[in-house]
C-alpha cells in the first residue's frame, strides 16, 4: 500500500475509534443506569422495542445505500448523477417501512404503551434510513471525522440527557422519547455534514431509475436483510416466547459482544472503500490491505474470547449487579462467537467490495435462516442460552463457509 493509503487508513481508523470508544463507555452507561433503574426487565422492554423496529427496517435501503457508496468509491463523478434518484427512492421506502412497522405494531402482544412507544422510534427511523445515504457520501470519500462527530454527539445526549431522565422520573417511555431526541440531532449533523461533499442537493422521483437500481443493489438488501435477521431476531424471539426478564438476561451479556465489534465497526467501514477502490486500481495493495486487516482481527478476536470467558463473571456483577447473575454463563458461551463475528464482517466486505456481492448473499442466507431455527429451539428449550448457543453455531459454520470459498477469491487476486 502506498503510504498516502495508509496515512488516511491510519486517520480514518483513528476518527472511527475514538467514536466508538466514546460512543461505547456512554452507551454502556446508559445501560447501567438504565439496569440498575428499572431491572432486567426493563432492560428487555427497552431492548424489544429498538430491536423489533431494527428487525423491521427491512424495506428501508434494499441495498440502495451500500451500491452507491461502492459506485462513488470507484468514481466520485457519479456523485451528481446517483444522489438524486437515490434520494428520491430512499424517501419513498422510509414512508413504506414506517408504515409497516405502524400496521404490523398494532398486531403484537405487548402493552399500548410500549407500542406506542414503537410507532414513535419508528417514525424517527425514517430520518435515520435517509440520513444514512449522506453518512454513504463522506465513507465513499474516505472521509470518516464527520460521522465520529454525530455518533459522539448523539452518544452525549444520550448519556447526560437520557441519563437524567432515567434517574429523576424512573419511567421507560420518557427515557426512549429522550433517546429519540438524541438520534434526531444525530442524522441533522450527517446530513449537514454530507452535503459538505454535495454541490447541489437534488430529489427526483423516477420509478424507472429506481427499477435500474434495485437490478443493482438487490444483493446488498439480500445481505443487509439477512445480516437484520441475523442480528435482530434473537432478541425479538427471546421477547415474544421468553419474556422481558429473559430478555433482559441475554441483553446485559449481549452488551459485552458490542463492545468488542466496535473492532470490526472501526476496521471495515475505514478499509471497505478502499478495497472497492483498489480492486481496479492496485490489487496487488489490496491483496496486502487484506492480509493485514485479517491478521489484525483474528488476534484480536482470539484475545476477546479469552478474556470474555476468565472476566465473565466480574464483567457481568460489578456492572450489572446480582440480579443479572444469569447472564454469566450466556456471555461465556457468547465469548466464543467473536473471532467468527471479526472474521465475517471482513469476508462480507471483501466480497461485496470486489464484485461477489451474489456469493456472499448465498452464505448470509443460509446461516441468517438457520440462526432462526436454532434460535426458535434452542430458546424454547434453553431461553437465553439457548440464544448464545445459536449465535456461535451460526457464526461459527458461516465463517467456515467464507474461508472456504476466500482460498478461491484469495487465488483470483494473486492470478489477476
Amino acid at each position: 500500500m502506498g503510504e498516502s493509503l495508509k496515512l488516511r487508513l491510519i486517520k480514518n481508523a483513528g476518527w472511527l475509534f475514538g467514536a466508538e470508544i466514546i460512543s461505547k463507555i456512554l452507551a454502556y452507561g446508559i445501560i447501567v443506569i438504565l439496569s440498575r433503574t428499572l431491572g432486567p426487565e426493563g432492560l428487555g422492554q427497552y431492548s424489544f422495542i429498538f430491536y423489533y423496529v431494527g428487525l423491521l427496517g427491512i424495506f428501508s435501503d434494499l441495498g440502495v445505500g451500500y451500491y452507491f457508496m461502492r459506485e462513488v468509491a470507484r468514481e466520485r463523478n457519479r456523485l451528481d448523477e446517483l444522489l438524486p434518484d437515490v434520494l428520491g427512492f430512499k424517501i419513498v421506502l422510509a414512508v413504506v417501512n414506517f408504515l409497516v412497522i405502524a400496521g404490523l405494531t398494532l398486531f403484537i402482544p405487548k402493552p399500548e404503551w410500549m407500542k406506542l412507544l414503537i410507532i414513535l422510534a419508528g417514525a424517527e427511523a425514517m430520518l435515520t434510513w435517509i440520513s444514512l445515504i449522506f453518512v454513504r457520501v463522506m465513507y465513499a470519500h474516505e472521509v470518516t471525522k464527520y460521522e465520529a462527530i454525530a455518533r459522539t454527539v448523539e452518544r452525549l445526549w444520550a448519556f447526560f440527557i437520557g441519563g437524567a431522565v432515567l434517574y429523576y422520573f424512573m419511567s421507560l417511555s420518557l427515557f426512549v422519547i429522550a433517546l429519540l431526541a438524541g438520534y434526531f440531532l444525530r442524522e441533522l449533523l450527517r446530513i449537514k455534514f454530507g452535503m459538505k461533499f454535495v454541490d447541489v442537493v437534488r430529489v427526483r422521483f423516477k420509478p424507472d431509475k429506481w427499477i435500474f437500481l434495485l437490478k443493482k443493489s438487490y444483493p446488498f438488501w439480500l445481505i443487509g436483510l439477512f445480516t437484520l435477521i441475523y442480528y435482530r431476531t434473537d432478541m425479538v424471539m427471546l421477547s415474544l416466547m421468553r419474556g422481558d426478564y429473559e430478555t433482559g438476561i441475554y441483553r446485559a451479556a449481549y452488551i459485552w459482544i458490542q463492545v468488542a465489534m466496535l473492532v470490526p465497526n472501526i476496521v471495515i467501514p475505514t478499509t471497505l472503500p478502499s478495497m472497492a477502490r483498489l480492486w481496479k486500481e492496485n490489487r496487488d495493495a489490496l491483496q496486502v490491505l487484506f492480509r493485514k486487516s485479517f491478521q489484525t482481527l483474528v488476534i484480536l478476536g482470539i484475545a476477546g474470547t479469552v478474556g470474555y470467558y476468565l472476566l465473565a463473571n466480574f464483567g457481568i456483577l460489578t456492572v450489572f449487579g446480582k440480579e443479572f447473575g444469569n447472564s454469566v454463563p450466556v456471555l461465556k458461551v457468547l465469548a466464543f462467537a467473536l473471532p467468527f463475528m471479526f472474521l465475517n464482517s471482513l469476508f462480507g466486505s471483501f466480497m461485496n467490495a470486489t464484485g461477489r456481492e451474489l456469493t456472499f448473499t448465498k452464505i448470509a442466507g443460509f446461516t441468517a435462516l438457520l440462526n432462526v431455527v436454532l434460535n426458535y429451539f434452542l430458546i424454547l428449550n434453553y431461553g437465553a442460552s439457548g440464544a448464545a448457543v445459536a449465535t456461535v453455531v451460526s457464526q461459527g459454520i458461516g465463517c467456515l463457509l467464507n474461508g472456504y470459498l476466500l482460498i478461491k477469491y484469495q487465488w483470483i487476486l494473486r492470478q489477476s
